[in-house]
């Protein structure tokens, strides 16, 4: 009723589905507006389409396994086959990953993770989906599949990940996936689906809204066999607003009676609890018990948990399922099992009439059943539930050891997220368990690598910490040490100087002889020490490879191997980058090793990027992005989407590089990554700077790390661009010196921004600095050695900028002619623009026979190139040289460069100028460079010969041969 438009969509999509067009339907709402209603309409399109239907649901309880509503799908799936081939049938059906585990097909079916031996767990995952996506693909091939995922507001995560990772290969398939959920109860893992959904050419949403008046009307007519009084109806209206639930049961308390008299109840609970009093006294107690246990009633369980008769129990459920209470398991959503509640409110109102005390007795037996049966090895979930719901009152030394093995389940199959909930929570009770210091210890730290692995940052901090405190407690060096090192392969400004402390304190308090943990730990060391104490990290990176190498651990040898790659993440040591991570590729390939594969791929790009090789680069992305889906760690997504994000800019893909950019900033800001979340903002402030694009107000940044220059030289150059040069000058003028402040790996990037500020700001005394820091890398481009954000091009461009601030035209001409060549060979085309028209303005300044003509022409290639780009401000600052140097306008100076053009004419100096005019002598400089540059002049005198003459439109000499 009310729902033609929203049924019709999704007819129209069933059909594209039955004809080969994967679909994935979003069907969202608040409780009761009438969701599963229309799922069950759109099942019966799918069946005339000659579709099957497969109905899985999600619920609220944490006792349910990893994948549950996908649990269900297959199972349906197995079960429809084998009615369709009769006797034996199936025979065909795709083999899944657990008959190939388990040799054979006699066992429940169950959606778990394969065991693959060797293979490292997000392979498992990946292989998992993969395996998932093949039978669904498999058991729609014949006459089409509807897949319905109901409640997905309270799916795991790792069945949302699931549903994406099947939306993305649905295209090709006669698959429809319905999945329904309430639009009012999105937590952030579905919000995160909905996000990576979003883009997806296969997705529909469909969202129910409330009845129009009239709707609700013939609603209630329906309900209660007579038409309501237009006040009735108003009122009803009003207070559901035409949710078809709530008038449902509001039209049944009604009963005979109608008009004005009608007494509308407070509020939806008290009608759910009307319906509930019409039921005997009997019924309504085993209601109760089973609302409490869950959504889904499984009457033997139920029985054996309040102590009562299987068939007594049985009774009460047909009467509550005559009532409308209960669905029997004839209903296709309940999946073949048992009954279930017809609706999440009855259920939630059902389970308040219940005290404490019972409710607690209820969850400990059901645990207690549970552990008794012969499947409870496949069922530690729910009885890790039930037992922690049974608290205070249960058992909680139990209840924390089946949610320990809950948590390790949920690990294995890789539901990294199900797994921090539950160890989580088995911290929780660990005092009242009475555990010792040793055990707690542990359990936070199985709690914080599954934080780590769902990129959980702040919480894996937090549950770190606490073990460290409770392993000190203990005197127990190696266990700091182990905490400490679950952050290895993570950057992390805010986790690196208690990183450091860590292991110097690990290290102090073992043996000095050669271990692995010495080894591992040597490494981490000298990781944290890469940014501050260069040397440090150099001496003992070397230390940590050679001591695993002696004691043969292939993993000592592979973090010893990232510690080395960050002490030789300067410019010096690029080639010895590219060689260690052929060397880490080679291990991790061998060794079937997911993240030692992309680090070694990691490694190659940054270093290939560096050394200018940029179509080598590029050549690295599709494999980086295969292992990283692989991974499937949010971390690990964020690597692949900066570095295609840095390639899109360098190419000129802005568009491109601005949705990679924001995808890479959203991941980094949901993990409370500083590590991410800062170089993702520098990204995102530099690509406004070369695009001069709008967009969401761009905050200055946080001064997360003061010692690090890059973050606000990033910050002036971008107020340059925007126009906001008296900040960008406070910026600049603060700036510690480079020398003392700038680690290796951002060495080459930092030169190029300080001096382009530089050359902005007039500032010859530390363009003279910059220039021989940068002369032994004129062959690298400008980017990082580690983590690479963006490509500046060849190391040629600051180069010539940083000589013609200091007025040595002939260099800055040969080094930008440089340039520009470089960056065209390599294909950067904004880099290869920006090199024109600095060389432009060096030979507009240098005034040899034919520089003008050259300058022009230059000027004119840089705009053009820029506007094909989008590089407005470069675009403009194009048109301007060219302007001043058609002759066109006489300057053009601005009314402040005639002011200082004037002063200079008086053979003032730039800090007299600066006391007149009331500016910084710095922005004195500034306004001479620019004057010198639009008059086509190399010296003051010039200047003061121009004024003299009376601001001739075209100077004297000027463009002349």
């Amino acid at each position: 009723m009310g729902r033609e438009q929203e049924l019709a969509r999704i007819e129209d999509r069933l059909g594209a589905a039955s004809g080969g067009a994967g679909q994935v339907l979003l069907l969202a709402g608040e409780p009761g507006v009438g969701k599963s209603r229309l799922a069950e309409q759109a099942a019966a399109v799918a069946a005339r389409l000659g579709m099957r239907c497969c109905w899985g649901r999600a619920t609220d309880e944490e006792g349910n396994p990893a994948y549950w509503p996908f649990r269900q799908v297959l199972r349906a799936l197995e079960q429809s086959e084998g009615a369709q081939d009769g006797p034996g049938g199936g025979q065909d059906r795709p083999e899944s990953g657990r008959d190939r585990a388990e040799g054979g097909r006699d066992r429940p079916t169950g959606l778990v993770v394969p065991d693959f031996g060797a293979m490292n767990e997000a392979e498992s995952r990946f292989r998992l989906f993969e395996d998932v996506s093949g039978l669904l693909a498999a058991g729609a091939e014949k006459d089409g599949l509807l897949v319905v995922l109901d409640d997905l507001h309270w799916a795991d995560e790792a069945s949302l990940r699931l549903l994406v990772y099947l939306a993305r290969g649905a295209a090709a398939a006669r698959l429809a996936v319905l999945a329904i959920y309430r639009d009012t109860e999105i937590g952030e893992p579905l919000r995160r689906t909905l996000a990576a959904l979003a883009g997806e050419a296969s997705v529909t949403r469909v969202r129910l809204t409330g009845l129009a008046e009239s709707e609700v009307g013939d609603l209630l007519a329906g309900v209660t066999g007579w038409p309501s009084p237009e006040p009735v109806v108003g009122a009803i209206s009003r207070r559901t607003r035409g949710n078809p639930f709530f008038v449902t049961e509001l039209a049944r308390l009604l009963g005979g009676e109608q008009g004005d008299e009608a007494e509308l109840p407070a509020g939806v609970r008290d009608a759910v609890r009307g319906r509930l009093d019409r039921l005997s006294a009997w019924c309504g107690q085993v209601v109760s018990a089973a609302a409490v246990l869950g959504s889904a009633v499984d009457p033997p369980a139920l029985a054996a948990a309040a102590g009562w008769e299987v068939a007594e129990v049985l009774d009460a459920l047909d009467e509550a399922a005559a009532a409308g209470i209960l669905t029997t398991a004839r209903d296709a959503r309940a999946g073949g099992t048992g009954s279930r509640f017809g609706h999440d409110l009855i259920r939630e109102a059902a389970r308040l009439e219940v005290g404490t005390a019972q409710r607690l007795i209820l969850h400990r037996r059901m645990a207690e059943h549970l552990i008794g049966r012969v499947d409870a090895a496949d069922r530690t979930s729910e009885v890790a539930f039930h037992l922690l719901e049974s608290l205070p009152a249960g058992d909680a030394g139990l209840a924390v050891a089946w949610a320990e093995r809950a948590a390790e389940q949920a690990m294995a199959q890789l539901a990294w997220e199900e797994a921090a909930v539950l160890y989580g929570r088995a911290v929780a009770v660990a005092g009242d368990a009475a555990l010792s210091g040793p055990d707690r210890c542990r359990l936070l730290l199985a709690r914080a690598r599954a934080q780590v692995r769902a990129y959980d940052m702040v919480e894996a901090r937090r549950s770190l910490l606490a073990a460290v405190d409770l392993a000190r407690e203990a005197g127990d060096a190696r266990t700091v040490g182990e905490a400490a090192m679950i952050m290895e392969g993570v950057s992390d400004f805010v986790w690196d100087d208690v990183g450091a402390a860590l292991y110097a304190e690990a290290l102090a308090g073992i043996p000095e002889q050669d271990s692995v943990l010495r080894a591992r730990l040597l490494a981490q060391y000298a990781v944290s020490h890469a940014w501050s104490s260069p040397g440090e990290a150099e001496t003992r990176s070397a230390e940590a490879l050679a001591m695993a190498e002696r004691v043969g651990d292939r993993r000592a040898v592979k973090e010893a191997l990232r510690a080395r790659q960050l002490a030789r993440s300067g410019p010096d040591g690029v080639t010895d980058r590219l060689a260690l991570g052929d060397r880490m590729l080679a291990m991790g390939e061998a060794d079937r090793d997911d993240d030692a594969v992309l680090w070694g791929r990691l490694w190659r790009f940054d270093a290939l990027a560096q050394l200018g090789r940029l179509d080598r680069a590029e050549a690295e992305l599709a494999p980086i992005d295969v292992v990283a889906r692989r991974l499937r760690s949010p971390l690990t997504r964020w690597h692949a989407l900066r570095c295609r994000a840095a390639m899109a800019l360098a190419r000129g893909r802005f568009d491109d590089a601005v949705v990679l950019g924001e995808q890479a900033l959203e991941l980094s800001r949901r993990a409370g990554h500083e590590g991410a979340l800062v170089p993702s903002h520098a990204f995102a402030m530099i690509l406004r700077t070369l695009t001069g694009s709008s967009g969401e107000p761009i905050d200055a940044p946080d001064p997360v790390n003061p010692g690090i220059v890059v973050v606000p030289a990033v910050w002036a150059l971008f107020l340059v661009a925007a126009g906001r040069r008296e900040e960008a000058g406070q910026i600049y003028r603060s700036l510690p010196p480079f020398t003392s402040s700038v680690p290796p790996f951002l060495l080459v990037s930092v030169l190029a921004m300080i001096t382009e500020l530089a050359a902005e700001f007039g500032d010859r005394e530390t363009a003279a600095r910059t220039y021989p820091a940068m002369m032994p890398y004129a062959d690298l481009f400008a980017c990082g050695g580690a983590g690479v954000i963006t490509i500046y091009g060849s190391m040629r461009l600051p180069l010539g900028r940083a000589a013609a601030t200091l007025g040595r035209l002939d260099d800055a001409v040969r080094h930008l002619r440089a340039a520009a060549e470089v960056n065209e060979r390599a294909g950067t085309p904004p880099m290869a623009a920006f090199a024109r028209y600095e060389l432009a303005r060096a030979l507009a300044r240098r005034r040899r026979p034919g520089d003008r003509d050259e300058a022009a022409a230059l000027a004119e290639s840089a705009g053009a190139a820029a506007g094909e780009l989008g590089m407005a401000p470069l675009r403009a600052s194009c048109a301007e040289l060219a302007r001043s140097l058609s002759g066109r306008v006489a300057g053009p100076l601005t009314r402040r460069e005639d002011e200082i053009a004037a002063l200079v004419s008086q053979g003032l100096t730039s800090r007299q100028i600066a006391a007149a005019a009331h500016i910084a002598e710095r922005t004195v400089e500034n306004h001479v460079q620019h004057i010198l540059v639009k008059l086509g002049f190399t010296n003051r005198a010039q200047i003061a010969a121009w004024v003299a003459a009376g601001r001739p439109r075209r100077p004297e000499g000027a463009g002349s041969e």
